[in-house]
């Protein structure tokens, strides 16, 4: 066996084996379509690689994506590798092929950047696998609002446009956790891209805004029209005045916008939340968070604050 960097042309053939995975209902060279412009952005063009375990013969056993990322440790800046899209055909599993591929992976990014952290990925099936190939889970818990009327801007000194993204993110300083993982301003673009596509696809409008600040606070939001829900990326409030006024506004967003509820993923910082439904995404494997150090100082519990944009 051997790992790989797929070209662009193995990219695309690549599509073709993962449609029946993630494609859905979208014809074929739709699905096609959508990852392409996907990996057309800014962020995974900067950041993106794939990688394939292939076979003696040449076939491929299983593959992954790779999406870099600026992490800190104890303060020293490094990167950590998000990895998405792990694939193995359903002829070729339980044999071994994604622990191998995870396991040559690691091995392949620890020798190649000495800066190497971390590699985290955000599971939605059994954690046994990435278990196996040293990953450990880390709490995955939402906090859930039903969207309410009114109107967005009620209670906040400013909606976002897309435009003060970049802006926004760096006025949110880091938290000072021995180990953190700080989401760039393209990879919010991604995410609103993601948005982008599903709104053109599903003909629906998106919403009038994709953040919002409220004294110090700000709050960085993007809407998942599959699961009908407005996804908080990310929530910085320093006080309850703050935090509170920034969620209304995600919830008066979502409902103006035809979606069901608001959707924050709880990090440490967070505050109790009275009317919030708490769900734990381990129950029903979603999205759980977990983490291979390639760092020897880095230690898996070191990992807590955990935003959704963070989700590759």
């Amino acid at each position: 066996m051997i790992l790989v960097e797929a070209t662009p042309d193995m990219v695309r053939g690549r599509d073709r084996d993962t449609h029946e995975a993630w494609g859905g209902l979208l014809p074929v060279e739709t699905y096609q379509a959508w990852e392409a412009r996907l990996r057309g952005h800014a962020w995974p063009r900067a950041e993106l690689s794939t990688w394939l375990l292939r076979g003696e013969g040449g076939e491929v056993l299983s593959s992954c994506e790779t999406y870099r990322m600026a992490s800190l440790r104890d303060g020293d800046p490094g990167h950590s590798y998000g990895i998405a899209s792990v694939y193995t055909e359903p002829d070729k599993r339980l044999k071994g092929y994604t622990v191998e591929l995870l396991a040559r992976l690691g091995a392949r990014l620890a020798g190649a950047d000495p800066a190497a952290q971390a590699m985290v990925l955000f599971s939605d099936v059994a954690l046994a696998v990435y278990q196996k190939s040293g990953f450990e889970a880390r709490p995955a818990l939402n906090l859930a609002f039903p969207s309410s009327p009114g109107d967005p801007l009620d209670g906040v000194d400013a909606l976002l446009r897309e435009d003060g993204v970049a802006g926004a993110l760096a006025a949110i300083p880091p938290p000072a956790d021995p180990f953190t993982i700080r989401p760039a301003a393209a990879q919010i673009d991604w995410h609103l891209e993601r948005e982008r596509i599903y709104s053109a696809l599903m003909g629906r409008p998106r919403p009038m805004a994709c953040g919002a600040r409220a004294g110090a606070g700000t709050v960085l939001w993007a809407a998942d029209f599959r699961s009908g829900q407005l996804v908080i990326l990310l929530l910085h409030a320093p006080g309850r005045g703050e935090a509170e006024a920034l969620l209304a506004g995600a919830r008066r967003t979502a409902a103006a916008a035809g979606l069901e509820r608001t959707v924050l993923w709880k990090t440490p910082g967070d505050r109790p939340w009275p009317g919030a439904v708490l769900e734990d995404r381990l129950e029903r494997l979603d999205s759980v968070p977990m983490i291979r150090p390639l760092d020897p100082r880095v230690r898996a519990s070191d990992w807590r604050w955990i935003p959704r944009a963070l989700w590759v």
